[in-house]
């Protein structure tokens, strides 16, 4: 039980490093897309409308690997919390 809550605990410290970096990149995607919907909108061209829908697609995917993640994260916690009821019901009371 203790190996699985170390390897639990890393790959939690993996899955949060990686979130950091994907709100970063969700943060800059969204700002790209908003410029793009800004050109878009003045230019009024087929380009300008192509570049907005790759930037918008671009953010959408970014954002469901982070939403994915941050699900990820939610499981391993609750499955820590799961485990370390077991072992306190495992260790009686002190």
């Amino acid at each position: 039980m203790h190996e699985r809550l170390t390897r639990i605990q890393e790959q939690l410290r993996r899955i949060r490093a990686s979130e950091r970096v994907l709100h970063e990149q969700v943060s800059y995607l969204d700002e790209v897309a908003a410029d793009a919907e800004t050109r878009r909108l003045v230019a009024r061209t087929p380009l300008a409308d192509r570049e907005w829908r790759e930037a918008r697609t671009d953010l959408d995917r970014h954002a469901a690997l982070l939403q994915e993640a941050r699900r990820e994260e939610e499981e391993l916690l609750a499955e820590r919390d799961r485990l370390l009821e077991r072992l306190l019901e495992l260790e009686g009371p002190s």
